[in-house]
């Protein structure tokens, strides 16, 4: 695969995996368990779920973006950090289908 392209598909798997995070987040937190991050449990405690979760999803991809911007000056450290943001999400997502993979056999 070619560097621009790899850029390109980090880009989109980042995308992709805050979807899923704040997707898997949602149904966790309708089962009763509080969200960990305290920024985001402050703007679901003041908006509610859907629009804390929304808020927060909407400025994490804002940022990814203007990372993904850079990436004709720095393509290296571009790819450093969408990959390390990827292992991070992934981490936690994992986490979310855990939960619910639970959910649905307990």
């Amino acid at each position: 695969m070619t560097a621009p392209l790899i850029v390109w598909f980090h880009f989109i798997l980042n995308l992709f995996l805050q979807a899923l995070d704040g997707l898997l987040t949602y149904h966790v937190l309708s089962l009763g368990i509080p969200e960990a991050n305290p920024l985001v449990n402050s703007a679901i405690m003041q908006w509610g779920a859907v629009w804390g979760l929304l808020y927060w999803k909407t400025f994490a991809c804002v940022l990814l973006a203007l990372i993904f911007a850079l990436r004709h000056r720095r393509q290296a450290l571009i790819i450093k950090a969408l990959t390390i943001t990827e292992a991070v999400y992934a981490y936690v997502s994992i986490g979310g289908l855990c939960v619910l993979f639970l959910e649905f056999n307990g």
